[in-house]
């Protein structure tokens, strides 16, 4: 999982990779969720397996804490903020708040884009796909019916953990799965192709 990759060669020097399976029905058995704020930020929650006996709650701390300085810094502002740093009954447990997709995108070294149709096709995003709605999977939506669409954001990303929107989905790639109520949706499957997500 891409999740705090930019920390993964400070955890291998303190021997403390336990975020590297975070979110995978493989390995660690780790939990991941990442969710929109009413403020249009973006928090995520990271759960793992923390009970080795060589693990330091105090290293782990100060390992993310440089990361996120150093990344705010470089900012020129502070774009992501640690809310919390916990180990408790042998789980680690960190929350953070990124200022925006991009920041998110960034720190983590990976793809997750949000803004409007334009706004994704001018970043170089390739809107050449097939869409289907969320409420009836025969009615699909191609390039140009994305293109026309208005007041939606849509959400290009790779992730794989649990993602949940401010607001509904309404269309939807095929590696892509929504709850009933279409506030969250997941990346199913193990393919490397990007998921897009149209909301409002």
């Amino acid at each position: 999982m891409r999740i705090f990759r930019k920390m993964a060669t400070a955890f291998m020097i303190l021997g403390m990779l336990i975020f590297t399976a975070c979110g995978s029905d493989e390995g660690g058995g780790g939990e991941a969720a990442v969710s929109f704020t009413k403020e249009g930020k973006i928090r995520t929650t990271i759960r793992e397996s923390f009970e080795q006996s060589y693990y330091d709650k105090e290293e782990l701390k100060q390992t993310i804490l440089t990361e996120v300085a150093d990344y705010n810094r470089m900012a020129g502002e502070e774009r992501i903020s640690v809310e919390k740093v916990e180990v408790e009954n042998a789980v680690a447990e960190v929350e953070m708040t990124y200022a925006k997709a991009e920041d998110y995108a960034s720190f983590n070294q990976t793809v997750f884009f949000t803004g409007t149709p334009a706004q994704a096709e001018a970043a170089g995003y390739d809107l050449n796909v097939v869409l289907s709605s969320v409420k009836d999977e025969n009615e699909t939506v191609g390039k140009s019916d994305i293109l026309a669409m208005k007041d939606v954001v849509v959400l290009i990303t790779d992730e794989k953990q649990s993602v949940s929107l401010d607001k509904k989905a309404l269309y939807a790639s095929d590696n892509v799965a929504v709850s009933e109520n279409a506030r969250e949706i997941r990346m199913a499957g193990e393919g490397k192709e990007l998921a897009y997500i149209i909301y409002k």
